[in-house]
């Protein structure tokens, strides 16, 4: 490790670092615009230019020394840019000289010179790289009048000539806008697109004083939101929080996104008891410092239309009520069943604790009948995870399914893995800001990737091998590469070639740490499960399963699974969710939920307000087994209910005692029964329990594949959303469609165990013939289901 003087300390640092790093990692700072965490430093800004040297060996392989016998230290001719510079052995670097004062002094002052002086309407007012750096490093000519008090120095600006005029409120997006005025032209954002998500959709144009950024076809939805977080100046804003509020007025609460498995850290922004805006948050164990749109952007239904009263149904309709004339329902509602006729459902989102609530609510009320959201019947925790960090240090990965919109924070962390990039290393500061490590234009080693799916997916065009089955036919793949890697006769996988599967298995082989990812539709398919578990323990092979529900290993591991039982319910209690169709409870329905939508108001008995997980506290296990915290954004409408609440609720109509009072008491038994810490750390705490649960019958098989998507009904209630992202689609195949008399952009409406949605038809040529698939948006991912399709004459297909 090279040891180095930064001023008057010195500092030992990890090879490969760069200067940058060292200054802050000595304790000392240094003003810079274009670096950015995770992102290859390119020295564009000069805002970073210290003074530095380093000695030099001589012939005789010993260091070179100066008149006085001291190790010479040989300066380079000009300032140099910290960012791009690595530290070496015995490197000298000098950030407090006054040429180095003056040079980024008058980097400053360039980079302001077209700068529009809007500030106090600007949304990054408060929060603006370049405010802080112009206050701490500005230059100003100074010149002094008499007063009669003394000398009044009086601080102006050189540049009093018309600022250069450019596009101002461009957009970009439904969701990013750009202020060209304002955009200094660091490269954050074009360097993002193309290193992080792989996507060349934004460059520099024109030349000189004329430069600007730009694109030729917008951004697409899926990974753009970023941008607004890395730009250091007001270029670049959320559309969907624009003007909302002064960043200072915000109220901010550090938690987790929930809309699937990843475990993503994000800021959420409230004033005045709205949510108002969602941004990353650094975790370098997860998500780094990157999140989805869905994430970012899918926030608006929280504040929409939100339930703030109970209501019974009365006269075949639901009214609203108060909580008293609610509750009575409610025990009547569930008086009515036996005991172990109750059904207890959470949903997908909801938290250990919530879930510890429902196992020991279940036991008291000797009901088998428990379940949660998008529950796979093949049990996430038979497959050992493994860290985020463990997948970069991997040789080959073969997926089967579709990342970027089932866990999306994982496509990302595949595109890494094809570039080769290891962990970074940690500073007293943290992250590098100027990873030396990472490259302008990396290659991506298709070579390391080998992907199938049922459909084409985003992630086939980075890897080397790729093939496209019929659903349903997870298992056959399975089974073919199985037997491919033991030597034995291979039974052919419609769709994929026979070539594709021997360089996927060949691949798989020959790589000395292996892993294999699966997606919703292998867990779907208990029979592909098995495969999958049996290939990766007879292969040594590490796997990253990606549950569709986003607290899948944490509620099996509590014990949220349903018992061995005849029949299903005859009553049930559904907290913040409901079921497909098939599994609600015939008799009274109670629902816990923070909206009313049109299958609730449809089947639901009595209904309480609910709280989302924004407004929530508790834990919560993510798809690499690390137990990670919620806490409690303050937007919750006064009386909903978080899931204790509900189950201690539904307790006291029964006449019987709620197991916990409040979060602290359930972590508490969690700590007691688990040995789960009271406090995760801010990282996070590996848990990987590997609960005792006896793999469920494989749901009904329709002729309809529900597609995973990165985005959630309840997030298309946004106008910006919809426009983004479009209407949701049903995909066919040629012949499927023609069968059905179905014809491009025609608009259907198509029936589900899950509900009905309007969709527009989308013929396609590289889907399996008869293959018909619909956008999920949530709702079971992964799955085939019967259906019913209503064309525009009104008839049924």
């Amino acid at each position: 490790m090279p040891r180095l003087r930064i001023n008057d300390r010195e500092v030992e640092v990890p090879k490969g670092t760069s200067v940058l790093d060292a200054i802050f990692h000595a304790g000392y700072d240094v003003p810079y615009f274009c670096s950015e965490r995770h992102l290859s430093p390119i020295g564009a800004c000069r805002m970073c230019l210290v003074k530095a040297g380093a000695p030099r060996k001589g012939p005789d392989g010993e260091w070179i020394k100066d008149e006085n016998g001291e190790v010479k230290i040989f300066w380079f001719p000009k300032l140099m840019a910290s960012c791009t510079l690595e530290a070496t052995e015995g490197m000298v670097v000098d950030t407090l000289a006054d040429e180095v004062k003056k040079a980024q002094a008058g980097m400053i002052e360039f980079h302001l010179i077209n700068h529009p002086l809007d500030c106090p309407t600007c949304d990054k007012g408060g929060a603006c790289e370049l405010q802080d750096r112009s206050y701490e490093y500005g230059l100003f000519e100074k010149y002094y009048t008499e007063t009669q008090n003394g000398l009044k120095t009086v601080l102006y600006s050189r540049f009093d000539f018309t600022k250069r005029h450019a596009d101002k409120h461009h957009k970009l997006s439904e969701f990013i806008v750009l202020d060209r005025e304002r955009c200094i032209h660091c490269k954050r954002c074009v360097r993002y697109f193309e290193e992080i998500p792989g996507q060349e959709v934004l460059d520099f144009i024109e030349r000189g004083n004329h430069t600007f950024i730009g694109t030729e076809d917008g951004l697409p939805p899926g990974f753009s939101g970023n941008i607004t977080d890395i730009c250091p100046v007001g270029a670049l804003l959320d559309l969907t929080a624009r003007f909302r509020a002064r960043n200072w007025e915000f109220e901010k609460t550090p938690t987790y996104d929930l809309n699937d498995a990843f475990g993503a850290a994000i800021w959420v922004d409230a004033r005045s008891g709205r949510l108002e805006r969602i941004r990353a948050r650094e975790n370098p164990e997860t998500n780094e410092i990157w999140i989805s749109d869905a994430a970012r952007f899918g926030h608006a239904w929280v504040n929409q239309d939100r339930l703030r009263t109970p209501l019974v149904r009365k006269n075949g309709e639901l009214v609203e009520a108060t909580m008293e004339e609610a509750t009575a329902a409610l025990a009547a509602g569930l008086g009515q069943a036996k005991r172990g006729e109750i059904g207890l459902f959470l949903s997908a989102d909801s938290t250990l604790e919530e879930g510890l609530a429902l196992v020991e609510a279940a036991e008291q009320l000797g009901t088998p009948h428990l379940d949660f959201e998008n529950r796979t019947p093949y049990p996430v925790s038979n497959f050992e995870p493994i860290t985020y960090s463990d997948l970069l240090a991997a040789d080959f990965a073969l997926v089967i399914g579709d990342p970027e919109a089932e866990m999306p924070g994982l496509y990302l962390r595949l595109q890494e893995f094809l570039k080769g990039l290891k962990p970074a290393p940690r500073y007293y500061h943290g992250t590098p800001i100027a990873n030396l490590a990472i490259k302008e234009r990396m290659p991506r080693n298709k070579e390391k990737l080998a992907a199938f799916a049922a459909y084409p997916t985003g992630l086939m065009r980075f890897a080397g091998v790729t093939g496209v089955f019929a659903p349903g036919g997870a298992a056959r793949l399975l089974e073919a590469l199985d037997a491919r890697l033991n030597k034995r006769a291979a039974p052919e996988v419609p769709g994929v070639p026979a070539e594709a599967l021997d360089q996927a298995a060949a691949r798989f082989l020959a790589a000395g740490r292996r892993v294999l990812i699966l997606g919703a539709e292998v867990l779907f398919d208990p029979e592909a499960a098995r495969i999958a578990e049996k290939l990766a323990r007879g292969k040594g092979a590490m796997v990253l399963a990606m549950p569709p529900a986003a607290n899948a290993r944490g509620l099996e591991a509590v014990g949220v699974w349903p018992g061995q039982a005849e029949g299903g319910p005859r009553v049930g209690v559904y907290i913040g969710a409901l079921p497909a169709d098939d599994a609600l409870a015939p008799g009274f329905k109670a629902v816990f939920t923070s909206h009313l939508d049109p299958r609730t108001r449809a089947v639901a008995d009595v209904v309480f307000p609910a709280k989302t997980f924004y407004e929530k506290a508790g834990g919560f296990v993510n798809a690499e087994g690390r137990l990670l915290e919620l806490a409690p954004a303050p937007v919750a409408p006064l009386g909903s209910l978080d899931g204790l609440e509900a189950v201690r609720l539904v307790l006291s109509a029964l006449g019987k005692a709620a197991p916990f009072a409040h979060v602290a008491e359930a972590r508490k038994r969690l700590h007691e029964r688990y040995k789960i810490p009271l406090k995760a750390p801010e990282e996070g705490w590996l848990w990987r329990p590997r609960p005792k649960l006896v793999t469920t019958s494989a749901p009904e098989k329709g002729g309809l594949y529900l597609r995973p998507t990165m985005w959630r009904a309840r997030q298309l209630v946004d106008e910006r959303v919809r426009l983004a992202t479009g209407e949701p689609e049903l995909w066919a195949g040629r012949a499927e469609a023609a069968r059905l008399g179905l014809a491009e952009g025609m608009q259907v409406e198509v029936a589900t165990p899950f509900g009905a949605t309007q969709a527009r038809v989308r013929v396609k040529d590289d889907l399996p013939a008869d293959g018909l698939y619909l956008s999920a948006l949530g709702h079971g991912p992964g799955r085939r289901v019967g259906y019913k399709l209503l064309v525009p004459q009104g008839g049924a297909a």
